[in-house]
């Protein structure tokens, strides 16, 4: 196994290395994929497969399948080229005869990957900009579309280890304060070249406070107002893609796909990038359709033409008994009650509701039974922001103390009264707030609940009437610096807390940073929530993050099923 591969230091081509070595690794023009949950390793039905990665090159018409316990292979090909030298004859014939000897040579075609076909997308809600510097309702659904469409600096891998994106390269000084990009070779789906011009132009926007310069065509130098060691890291969140805007609203991006069409709130087509310098999808496009009712395809159990539709968790279980494929995220959504505060200059839509009602409030929720009962599973108590799988530290932040309940009762002989906002168009989040006045009411805290269509965005929980809103907000990153910045910008948490988050360097000074922002009761989390999704058997490579994002640039289709 270890001489399978050959490299340009030996042989010309390629070095020999252990197929342990493979996992994460990309080759020349194609990304080796490592799939975590999947639909089926190229070819194979496996749920959970996290045991296996899977290695393709449709030009030479090969996959490699490697079971990372046991160290064992199968290879499917049809024309297998060893560099010609006499190390790779040697071992081409060997496994030649070893694989002949196996009964592996003989695979039908509809196993191997291969180019063509348009998958169909099912997605919960509208939306109504795929620009990821407009905000909009719901940034998670938002984010799937646009990490196709547009790149970053950097990207954050299914195991939150960091990676180069359109940076080719980056380097800091001793005070990790100026950090230099160095950009690589790539071009927009215009034609034209990603320029310093360019990516500077971008990140000032998303980022004002930083001092950005070009430096010559490919580089960029950024200036942080304090020590930033996971400036890195940072630029992977979706806030600081780099995205061209052309004449009449146009937009073009750099990534695997390009976009055909645009309907906002209905329709979107994804075309496939062939200038991609990752390498050309192997699917010809991905239709999404926006806002679908499932009601037909759950009544049937069946997708029918489609490829994929997003679950909520009412319809997830109506499928488990099935023999569908599901995949299921890690609990990585946060659902949290969130209380407006004053901004900078001391203004509020709304008068702050009284500290020690708030931490009564929090103390009044029984956790357990909305993640174990209402969310059926599905989800996990939450303390912290972060879940405890990505931080290892959750567990530090123990429940609010019922003694707040009885303290607050003592002090406030009479009853107090809530209003709680949620978003209407989620049924989980509906089940969750009922529950929440009922636990509340116990307390002697009459909590008034209503459906409200708008309070997914900043500025609309600047101006909300209600007391407290109930939010479901989406795991920004798999590394826990950037995900919690990502909720620090989401609430606007201030300079301080934002600070001590990007100049941490050791997980207490993260862990204290988020110390900060419970501290007050004006977020109060409730559960980590997972992401569901339904799969045709057709679909292969189909991977779905532990944060519930995607990665379809090995995704293929088998269109004889």
């Amino acid at each position: 196994m270890d001489s399978i591969l050959h490299s340009r230091r030996r042989c010309g081509i390629h070095r020999h290395l252990p197929a342990r070595f493979f996992a994460g690794y990309r080759a020349p023009g194609r990304q080796i994929m490592r799939t975590e949950t999947g639909t089926g390793i190229s070819g194979f039905n496996c749920l959970h497969s996290s045991a296996h990665s899977a290695f393709s090159c449709p030009k030479n018409n090969w996959v490699l399948t490697v079971d990372t316990l046991t160290r064992s292979a199968i290879f499917m090909f049809s024309g297998w080229t060893l560099v010609p030298c006499p190390t790779a004859v040697k071992f081409k014939r060997i496994w030649l005869m070893v694989i002949m000897g196996a009964g592996i040579l003989p695979v039908s075609a509809s196993t191997r990957p291969h180019y063509g076909g348009t998958v169909r997308i099912l997605i919960q809600h509208k939306i109504e900009s795929i620009d990821p510097g407009v905000e909009i309702e719901y940034p998670a659904d938002r984010e799937k579309l646009a990490d196709l469409v547009f790149e970053t600096l950097t990207e954050i891998d299914g195991q939150g280890r960091l990676h180069p994106r359109l940076a080719a390269s980056w380097q800091a000084d001793a005070g990790q304060r100026v950090w230099q990009f160095q950009l690589r070779a790539a071009s927009f789906h215009d034609g034209s070249a990603v320029t310093s011009t360019i990516v500077v132009a971008n990140l000032k926007a998303a980022m004002p406070d930083w001092k950005l310069t070009p430096s010559g065509k490919l580089a960029v130098t950024i200036e942080t107002t304090f020590p930033s060691p996971h400036l890195p890291e940072l630029l992977a969140l979706s806030r600081f893609a780099i995205v061209k805007r052309l004449p009449n609203n146009v937009l073009a991006g750099s990534g695997p796909y390009k976009l055909a069409e645009w309907q906002a709130g209905e329709h979107a087509l994804l075309a496939a990038n062939d200038d991609y310098w990752g390498g050309r999808p192997f699917v010809d496009a991905i239709e999404v359709q926006m806002g679908f009712s499932l009601r037909e395809h759950l009544l049937e159990r069946n997708l029918g033409r489609d490829h994929a539709a997003e679950l909520s968790i009412d319809q997830l279980r109506a499928l488990e008994q099935s023999s569908q494929t599901l995949v299921v995220s890690r609990p990585a959504d946060l659902l949290v009650v969130a209380f407006p505060r004053n901004d900078q200059n001391g203004r509020s839509g709304k008068k702050p509701v009284d500290p020690k009602l708030r931490a009564a409030f929090a103390a009044t929720m029984n956790r357990q039974v909305i993640s174990n009962v209402l969310l059926q599973r599905k989800s996990a108590p939450a303390t912290a922001l972060l879940p405890q799988w990505l931080t290892g530290y959750e567990f530090i932040f123990r429940s609010p103390d019922a003694d707040q309940v009885r303290k607050w009762r003592t002090e406030n002989p009479g009853s107090a009264s809530l209003t709680l906002a949620y978003d209407f168009s989620d049924p989980a989040a509906r089940i969750v707030a009922e529950r929440m006045a009922v636990d509340a009411r116990e307390a002697g805290i009459m909590l008034q609940i209503f459906g409200d269509p708008h309070i997914n965005t900043k500025s609309a929980r600047r101006t909300f009437t209600a007391d407290a809103v109930l939010l479901r907000l989406p795991l920004h990153a798999l590394d826990p610096a950037a995900a919690l910045a990502g909720i620090a910008d989401d609430f606007d948490l201030g300079q301080e807390i934002t600070a001590a988050i990007q100049s941490a360097t050791r997980p207490e000074e993260l862990y204290e940073a988020e110390r900060k922002a419970l501290a007050d009761d004006y977020l109060i989390p409730v559960a980590h929530v997972s992401e569901a999704l339904w799969i045709n058997n057709n679909v292969h490579n189909w991977q779905q993050l532990a944060d519930g994002s995607w990665r379809l640039e090995q995704l293929w289709v088998d269109q004889n099923k």
